[in-house]
């Protein structure tokens, strides 16, 4: 099994997250006419600046223990990645809703009531979470929310979920709540949300990325410094023994 390095808890200082769709030109040999088609599978692509001192001073020695642990492996990591959009843009606003597993002595609980399962939210309980169309694109109805307010952001993740099942998309643009709470969220889903429940707005994307290079930056007598890192999205389908998580920071 390839080994995944877990991220270390290491100080960012700046963050960039996108996609990168791999195309193919051709053009007729008869009238010139061009074309293009996806030629691989999407992949998102970040870069990121971490910090050479960081929290408890060790930055630049998490850097060093990152590269030691890969050896001569392939450099993948797993990384919990910021939203692209401003990091303050929702301070202060937490409308992350994520679902709970009850357990004991390991095994799973499942709790019901008059024979119907119950499913259980940490954090905001947006609901319902009603699928729509608005304008040809396809998007929920959110009750619920802060009234007068900005709930979304273009490229947040909106979740709904119900049943054991969740659907994701992107926030397309800005969307605001009424008065009363209530706020539309268009999104770039493809075919319109099959479920309504539970909505969370705002989860972290989890990514498995193979690190360009590893960087190397040189501290002087006093200030920070910086390592500037390029990540590429991987799959493990594109590794014949699979892979396996490993997180060696407390």
């Amino acid at each position: 099994m390839t080994d995944v390095i877990a991220w270390p808890p290491v100080g960012l200082t700046a963050w960039e997250l996108t996609e990168f769709y791999p195309q193919s030109r051709s053009v007729a040999l008869i009238g010139g006419r061009a074309r293009t088609s996806s030629a691989q599978r999407a992949r998102r692509m970040a870069t990121a600046g971490v910090r050479g001192i960081g929290k408890d001073q060790a930055g630049a020695g998490y850097i060093r223990m990152m590269n030691r642990l890969w050896a001569g492996a392939p450099h993948l990591t797993r990384v919990t990645c910021l939203p692209t959009i401003w990091h303050l843009a929702q301070r202060g606003l937490d409308l992350t809703s994520l679902p709970l597993d009850w357990q004991h002595s390991a095994d799973d609980l499942v709790w019901s009531h008059d024979g119907d399962d119950l499913e259980w939210f940490s954090g905001a309980y947006l609901t319902p979470g009603e699928p729509v169309t608005d304008g040809g694109w396809h998007g929920l109805q959110v009750s619920g929310l802060p009234p007068s307010t900005i709930v979304a952001r273009p490229s947040q993740l909106v979740t709904v979920r119900a049943g054991g099942g969740a659907e994701t998309a992107y926030a397309l643009d800005v969307a605001r709540s009424d008065v009363n709470g209530d706020a539309l969220i268009r999104t770039d889903k493809p075919e319109a949300f099959t479920i309504s429940g539970v909505v969370s707005i705002g989860e972290a994307e989890v990514i498995t990325f193979e690190a360009v290079d590893v960087p190397r930056a040189v501290q002087g007598l006093d200030g920070d410094f910086i390592y500037q890192w390029d990540f590429r999205e991987v799959f493990e389908d594109e590794y014949a023994d699979g892979w396996t998580l490993v997180s060696p920071w407390r």
